[in-house]
C-alpha cells in the first residue's frame, strides 16, 4: 500500500464499542436518512444535479452497507476503506468541488448527532452520550480523510493527463510539404513546455528531413527571460541539424524580452506574421 493509500488507524476497543452502538442508530434509521439526505440536496447547486442524473443502484448501495457493517460492527475496515476510494475516485471525474462533499457529510453529521441524543435515557454505567459522539467523529473524520485523499490524488491525474493533452494540442509539428514545418504555439511558455517543443521539434526535423521550420508565436501572450533563452536554444539546435528557423508573430512585448535578455535578434529570423514566415521558408527551400 502506497503513502497516499494510507489507511486510518483502527480505532481501540472503547472506541470501536462505542461505533457499534452507533452503527446500530445509522443501521436503523438507514432508508429515513438516505431520504432525508437526497430531499434535502435536491436544490444543492452542484449535489442536485448529480443526484437527479445517477439513478439509485440498490445492489450497489446493499454492499456498500454491508461493509460499513462489517466495519463498525465487526472492526473490518480495510475493505471499507477501499470502497470508500473507489468510490472517491469515480466522483472524482464528476466536476464537484471537495467542499460540497464536506457539506454532505456535515449534513450526515449533523443528523446522526441529533439521533444519538435521542436515545432513550441511558442506564447508570451504560454506554454514554459522549463515547457515541466522539464515535460518530471518529467514523465520519476518518471517511472525510480517506475520501478526500484519493478525491484529490484522482483529480490531480485527470489534470496532469489533460495537461498533457493540451500540450500536445498546442504544440503540433505540422509538414505544409517536404522540407518545410510549421510549428505553432498557443498559450504560456514555462520550461517542461519548452523542452518538449524542442523534443518535438528536433525530432520532426530529423524524421522528416526538414531543412525550413516556421515556429509561430503569434499564439504566446507573453514569455520571460529564462523561456526566451530556451527558445533561442530550441532554434540554434535545429540549426545544427541543418535545419532554417524562422521565427514569426513576434509581439513586441516578447521582442523586447529577447533583447533584454541579451539576445541579438539580427542573429534569428523573424517574420511579422505566419504567411510572411511561410515565404521565407520556401525561399530557403528553393535556394
Amino acid at each position: 500500500m502506497t503513502a497516499r493509500q494510507r489507511s486510518p488507524t483502527p480505532p481501540d476497543a472503547e472506541c470501536q464499542a462505542a461505533m457499534t452502538r452507533v452503527w446500530a442508530i445509522y443501521d436503523a434509521a438507514y432508508d429515513e436518512i438516505q431520504t432525508e439526505l437526497r430531499a434535502r440536496l435536491a436544490t444543492h447547486p452542484e449535489l442536485g444535479p448529480l443526484l437527479a442524473a445517477v439513478p439509485a443502484d440498490a445492489e450497489l448501495d446493499r454492499q456498500n452497507r454491508a461493509l460499513l457493517a462489517q466495519a463498525m460492527h465487526h472492526g473490518d475496515w480495510e475493505s471499507y476503506w477501499q470502497s470508500i476510494r473507489t468510490q472517491a475516485a469515480g466522483y472524482a471525474n464528476a466536476e464537484i468541488s471537495f467542499t460540497s462533499w464536506i457539506e454532505l457529510f456535515h449534513l450526515l453529521r449533523v443528523d446522526m448527532l441529533a439521533r444519538i441524543f435521542a436515545q432513550p435515557e441511558r442506564e447508570e454505567g451504560g454506554p454514554d452520550l459522549l463515547g457515541d459522539a466522539t464515535a460518530l467523529d471518529r467514523w465520519l473524520d476518518d471517511v472525510l480523510a480517506v475520501f478526500g485523499q484519493e478525491f484529490v490524488s484522482t483529480n490531480e491525474q485527470v489534470i496532469a493527463r489533460q495537461q498533457r493533452a493540451i500540450q500536445q494540442l498546442s504544440t503540433p509539428v505540422l509538414q505544409l510539404h517536404p522540407g518545410l514545418l510549421i510549428l505553432p504555439i498557443v498559450g504560456s511558455l514555462d520550461r517542461e513546455r519548452l523542452d518538449q517543443m524542442r523534443a518535438e521539434l528536433l525530432d520532426g526535423i530529423r524524421v522528416r528531413r526538414s531543412r525550413a521550420v516556421v515556429l509561430d508565436v503569434t499564439g504566446v501572450p507573453e514569455i520571460d527571460s529564462v523561456s526566451a533563452n530556451q527558445l533561442v536554444g530550441a532554434v540554434r539546435s535545429a540549426g545544427m541539424m541543418g535545419a532554417k528557423v524562422i521565427i514569426s508573430g513576434l509581439s513586441a512585448e516578447i521582442a523586447h524580452t529577447l533583447v533584454t535578455a541579451g539576445i541579438d535578434l539580427e542573429q534569428i529570423a523573424t517574420a511579422g506574421d505566419l504567411q510572411g514566415g511561410i515565404e521565407q521558408a520556401e525561399a530557403v527551400l528553393s535556394r
